[in-house]
């Protein structure tokens, strides 16, 4: 679950600051200057807005497009001009100079644009990347106007001449506006708020974020309070009380991100100075923030206590009229806010008392959202009736606070089982948002909930109806959603599918893309943006450059925005100030690089936000699919689950048998019977690896049949299993080597979503490098005196002895030879021994390498406690006098430049981790999702797949496997191929020609392939 920030702190800026009007709350609010005009599409068929600058509202502005957060084009006045002086403006004027300094411009030519408006245009290119642009001068009624911007903007920006200069109506160049809006303002308030150091943004800062997260665009939230709280620290201080306010809504941003970690950091520094903050509702927002970090948490009753304690310190600022007032008659929810004709009205105009009121009904909504969670639904309802009394008794109309309430009372009402009334609660709800948030998570989200609703009691096709346009909604804005909240759409679908069997395939599509708008993670969107540059790579190398730019940019200013954070709470702690001038500079020109090169990309890759797809049809997936190959997708939520089939142009849906927490339980006991607690390998759980396939996979097994691959896209628990341990039929512990395990039915390969396996299959086999291998291992252990530097205190005593005792590895070298020897590798082409540290492998040029193949240890952080990344363990420097530069961390491997087909990571743990059962919602937390921090960061530097290991592998017989694939890939097998078959090899092979005990799964089936392996056999050494 996500919250949102209460009504009070949408409605003051800053306590006692003058209030906006509500309506600036609605519809994205303010004037064209706030909000954004509507220009229509650019050429690429982005929607444009035209923004106002300044003051001088009518003579300056800059044109966005798309998702850009730095303008695709300028537009300004030149002031009256001289018929035929246009092509001396585009020539010699001020404006041509200051054009000249970033773009190399030809000679103007003569045109014109707008049904006749004299122009001269200028064709330009970027000095820096040399990406075209354009310029021009035009004559609008003796008025003229300098323009310039990226060239698929040029349709936009001459709109935007004519609606500045009247000639044409704001309404000739409308398009909707989507909530994006709210977040996108959000962000180019934060870059020009933080270079320019201007302390009267902090009101539009504030305000901005409060719209981004009404929007639940937290993101862009999170970026608006973080350049507002910089401000206002530069302004009063670190340590300042007043900043309590600021630091509390950042906190429960990152909070609603998943960030907890750092979310309880921030909060901590809040609660130290809400105390003394002059803002009266510090104190009892800070118990309202925390109790909704815990919601987010699963934490319901620690997050009843807050709520208690926020709503005491409410509740002690509303006067007895206000606190007891009760409804008087129903008016129509108004978008005015605040009803003139209050009985209160006087009382309720002043700030803290309009503050405290918002927050003691969103408390008490709150204690009503924890209380069915607890599964107390009357208790629950009793809270939600006071919170409705309160609002309704002070004649409390503002149209999100309205939507909010009406939407939670429509999920009382459904898990009451009142599902008539729900709906009807549920579609008021979406009928307030449609107007007060237009296409926006919360509209998408309550009309989802309603088709819950509606397909219980109004019927399939109204149910159907409300699905659609939540999903639609949904795939619009590129916005995810929880599973639990999808979860009712994907029965609706599949009950019309089987329905209407004329419409079923249709049906079955719209299903398979809806149970992705749930599965989101950071790993698909990491490889999401890797894929994208490497496609866009393959056609141009230049253009590659330019999005690893941008990525890298944006990368490193989330790095330099969380090191402040970290200085500053450090310093906080003990009541000092921390000096963060240099980091401040670093961030202002951290976003200034980041401005550059975001217009730098729109004028290389005007798609590329089309490129980044993190939801595919199902026709893409089908028609990347080779004969014999099948895609396997699993949707999994507490109340159950889907499995996708996707297989010879057809979808197959199938309910699992079981739940989230029955995956959790069944996967548990597998991984137990894998990971040795002793020198002896425990007796593996057959019963648990059959039931998961049958749970899992039973349902899709007739259409599975005969395949020969399978690439599958598990989630929540399933991403820490390769599926190549899962049992198609009963066997016994005892008769390993003979069991039917899925591996001898296919060979397997892993996305984490089908957005992924459509990215990596176009991009397979394009890297353009020469050389086929590089490789890395033979560490050599640091001593426990550099381990004790580097971990220091008693605290992180066992972290020390743990990284120092690490055993060499006799069998790496040998691995790693076999593999160069037989991939053709040169013999310069590896790091060994000494040679092999952290800072050698950054400084190597890895970029014209197809295989990097590691050979060592991985550490995640729940082994190296304090150690807060995945790293690669390598040999120290020589000289070094701690053991920093023995760690190859995920921050490192993410500023690698590769451009191989395949990361190959002979390391424990290098794929993930076990999972836990400490996750409420019953679907368990992995060890960095379907991947380790570590492999997703190979990804990003420009990996195309990964071989990697689920558990910690046995030096001698990974050594094995790795070395048996290595000489199928010289062989001519594609590399998912050749680990199969490496693999079949060893337990065909375990009792005859190898060790028994080889049979087990924790020798064989330690590795598994995540990402595209392809399906064709290869006629060369290559990958």
């Amino acid at each position: 679950m996500r919250h949102l920030l209460a009504l009070g702190t949408v409605l003051l800026a800053l306590a006692g600051c003058a209030v906006p009007p509500p309506s600036a709350y609605v519809n994205g609010g303010g004037g064209s200057g706030a909000s954004g005009q509507p220009l229509g599409a650019n050429a690429v068929g982005e929607a444009c807005t035209l923004q106002a600058q300044g003051g001088d509202a009518d003579r300056r502005a800059d044109v966005y497009c798309g998702t850009w957060q730095q303008p695709s084009g300028e537009v300004h006045s030149a002031g009256p001009v001289q018929p035929g002086q246009l092509v001396e403006l585009a020539s010699v004027s001020p404006w041509r100079q200051a054009i000249e300094q970033r773009f190399a411009c030809g000679a103007p030519q003569p045109t014109t644009i707008l049904d006749g408006v004299p122009a001269a245009l200028l064709q330009c290119t970027r000095r820096q990347g040399g990406w075209p642009h354009v310029a021009l001068v035009a004559d609008a009624g003796g008025t003229g106007w300098y323009a310039d911007g990226v060239l698929p903007a040029l349709p936009a920006i001459q709109r935007a001449i004519g609606v500045l200069s009247g000639r044409i109506s704001a309404s000739a160049a409308t398009s909707a506006q989507s909530s994006s809006a709210d977040a996108l303002m959000a962000d180019r308030l934060a870059a020009q708020a933080f270079s320019s150091g201007d302390v009267g943004q902090y009101d539009n800062l504030m305000l901005a974020g409060s719209r981004a997260n009404q929007a639940e665009r937290f993101a862009a939230a999170e970026t608006a309070f973080r350049a507002a709280l910089a401000l206002q620290e530069k302004a009063l201080g670190q340590n300042n009380p007043n900043t309590a306010t600021t630091l509390e809504r950042l906190a429960l941003q990152i909070s609603n991100q998943g960030r907890f970690a750092e979310a309880d950091r921030l909060f901590a520094r809040a609660a130290t100075l809400a105390a003394k903050s002059d803002d009266p509702l510090a104190a009892p927002r800070l118990h309202h923030y925390l109790a909704l970090n815990l919601i987010n948490e699963g934490k319901y009753d620690e997050a009843l206590a807050q709520l208690d304690s926020a709503a005491a310190g409410y509740e002690q600022r509303l006067p007895a009229q206000v606190l007891n007032a009760q409804p008087r008659r129903l008016l129509v929810a108004s978008n005015a806010g605040f009803n003139d004709a209050l009985a209160n009205r006087e009382l309720l105009s002043e700030p803290t008392i309009r503050g405290a009121l918002a927050g003691a009904i969103e408390v008490r909504r709150y204690r009503a959202v924890a209380l069915r969670a607890l599964g107390k639904p009357d208790a629950a309802a009793a809270a939600l009736k006071s919170a409705e009394t309160l609002a309704l008794g002070n004649n409390i109309r503002e149209a999100i606070e309205q939507g909010r309430l009406t939407r939670t009372l429509g999920a009382s009402d459904l898990g009451r089982g009142d599902t008539a009334a729900a709906a009807q609660a549920f579609g008021t709800a979406a009928s307030t948002f449609r107007v007060a948030l237009p296409r926006s998570r919360p509209l998408a989200e309550t009309r989802l909930l309603e088709a819950s609703a509606i397909a219980a009691s109004a019927g399939l096709p109204a149910a159907l109806a409300a699905c659609q346009d939540g999903t639609e909604i949904l795939r619009q804005e590129s916005l995810g959603v929880s599973p639990e909240v999808i979860a009712p759409c994907l029965d609706v679908f599949a009950k019309a599918a089987a329905a209407d069997p004329a419409k079923a395939q249709m049906l079955l599509a719209a299903m398979f893309e809806a149970a992705q708008l749930g599965q989101g993670g950071v790993t698909g969107t990491q490889i999401a943006q890797a894929t994208a540059r490497l496609a866009e790579g393959a056609r141009d190398p230049k253009v590659a450059e330019a999005i690893r730019r941008r990525q890298d940019a944006g990368a490193n200013l989330t790095a330099l925005d969380r090191a402040r954070d970290d200085k500053v709470q450090a310093a906080s702690a003990t009541g000092a100030t921390a000096d963060t001038t240099e980091l401040d500079a670093k961030i202002a020109a951290a976003r200034a690089a980041l401005a550059d090169a975001d217009a730098a990309l729109q004028a290389a890759s005007p798609n590329y936000g089309q490129l980044v797809q993190e939801v595919v049809p199902a026709s893409a997936v089908l028609q990347l699919l080779q004969p014999g190959e099948a895609f396997v997708a699993i949707d999994l939520s507490r109340s159950g689950g889907w499995t996708f089939a996707l297989r010879d142009g057809k979808i197959t849906a199938a309910a699992l048998g079981t739940d989230a927490a029955g995956v959790l339980k069944l996967v548990q006991r597998i991984r137990a019977g894998v990971e040795p607690t002793t020198d002896a390998l425990p007796r593996f759980d057959t019963d648990a690896a059959y039931t998961l396939y049958k749970d899992v996979l039973g349902g899709v097994a007739p259409q599975l049949a005969g395949m020969n691959h399978l690439v599958v896209a598990p989630t929540g628990p399933l991403l820490s299993i390769p599926f190549s341990i899962l049992l198609t039929g009963p066997a016994s512990p005892d008769q390993l080597g003979h069991a039917p395990w899925l591996l001898r039915q296919a060979v397997i390969a892993h996305v984490p979503a089908a957005a992924n396996f459509v990215s990596l299959r176009k991009v397979a086999g394009t890297s353009r490098a020469t050389e086929p291998w590089f490789g890395f291992g033979d560490f050599h252990p640091v001593t426990l005196a550099q381990a004790q530097k580097s971990f220091p205190g008693s605290e992180c005593a066992d972290s020390a002895a743990l990284f120092a005792g690490l055993p060499t590895l006799p069998f790496a070298a040998r691995e790693l030879e076999v593999a160069r020897l037989l991939l053709g590798g040169r013999k310069q082409d590896e790091l060994l021994g000494p040679d092999f540290t952290a800072p050698a492998v950054m400084k190597a040029n890895l970029k014209n390498y197809r295989v990097l193949h590691f050979a060592t240890h991985a550490l995640l952080p729940a082994e190296l406690k304090c150690q807060s990344e995945a790293a690669i363990v390598t040999s120290a420097p020589p000289g070094a006098t701690d053991a920093s530069g023995a760690l190859l961390t995920v921050s490192d491997v993410v500023g690698l430049d590769l451009d191989a087909d395949t990361v190959i990571l002979s390391a424990c743990n290098s794929g993930g981790g076990a999972v836990s059962s400490k996750d409420d919602s019953g679907q368990g937390k992995v060890a960095g999702e379907s991947l380790s921090g570590l492999a997703r960061a190979f990804f990003y530097a420009g990996a195309r797949s990964l071989m990697v290991t689920h558990w910690s592998v046995n030096d001698q017989t990974a050594a094995y496997l790795v070395a048996e694939t290595m000489k199928r890939v010289h062989a001519g097998e594609g590399i998912a191929d050749a680990l199969h078959d490496a693999q079949i090899a060893m337990l065909d092979g375990a009792g005859t020609t190898l060790p028994a005990e080889l049979s087990h799964p924790f020798h064989w089936a330690p590795f598994a392939l995540i990402g595209d392996g392809g399906v064709k056999k290869t006629v060369t050494a290559g990958l």
